[in-house]
């Protein structure tokens, strides 16, 4: 598949094959165990100096990225659409939300074969599909946004098994190209993100591009304009 986003900088936050929250979490739901997410990845952008936002940590505004365009990952049809939910207020982790609105506002496309992709956590009223839309690889679905269960703006992205966001397993899969630009030192390195201040990054590490491989947690990546 494409990637969902375009631009430089773009850090996975927390996938495959780590033993990341993604990659643990299971739905026990209507007498089944569902791995929705063991694919998953969360993106935020880095600054070109390293930090993730600027001012007051609890403003959308403050994160450079917010609103940012996604894209399709591939051509196919709209099969399920959420849009209305209000944005969350970064630094904070949402309580007391209903199973439906993890996902915040999303949009569920069927990508053919038994593959559906989830685009979670846009930007309140940015949605610009409707379920029947047919998409292109590469168009504009919405904007990076912050709602649903999301303590700072990002983009929650996998593809799964059904089209139902927590009644599904996730499946693997591979972009066609982007540029692997870094990797963060650590897991621990994201700690700093959260404060303010700059990212450590893995030291030595020469750029390089990428076809028909799947990004790992801590990668940081250039994605092309579709």
């Amino acid at each position: 598949i494409s990637p969902p986003l375009s631009g430089p900088n773009w850090l996975d936050g927390n996938s495959c094959c780590d033993m990341t929250a993604h990659r643990m979490a299971m739905n026990p739901l209507d007498g089944g165990l569902w791995g929705a997410e063991r694919f998953a990845i969360d993106y935020l952008q880095l600054s070109p100096d390293g930090t993730v936002f600027k001012g007051p940590k609890d403003k959308t505004e403050s994160y450079p990225y917010f609103g940012d365009d996604i894209h399709a990952v591939a051509d196919g049809p709209v099969v399920g659409v959420v849009d209305g939910l209000p944005e969350q207020v970064p630094g904070t982790t949402p309580t007391g939300l209903p199973l439906d609105q993890y996902g915040g506002n999303h949009v569920v496309q069927d990508i053919g074969d038994g593959n559906y992709a989830f685009y979670a956590h846009l930007k309140t009223g940015t949605v610009k599909v409707k379920v029947g839309d047919q998409l292109t690889t590469g168009q504009v679905l919405g904007n990076l946004g912050n709602t649903g269960n999301s303590d700072a703006p990002h983009l929650h992205f996998h593809v799964m098994s059904t089209p139902d966001p927590l009644r599904s397993n996730g499946l693997p899969f591979v972009f066609k190209d982007f540029t692997l630009d870094g990797r963060l030192a650590s897991k621990d390195a994201l700690d700093p993100l959260m404060t303010g201040t700059p990212a450590p990054m893995a030291p030595g590490f020469t750029a390089r591009d990428e076809k028909n491989l799947s990004p790992l947690v801590l990668d940081v990546m250039t994605y092309a304009a579709g």
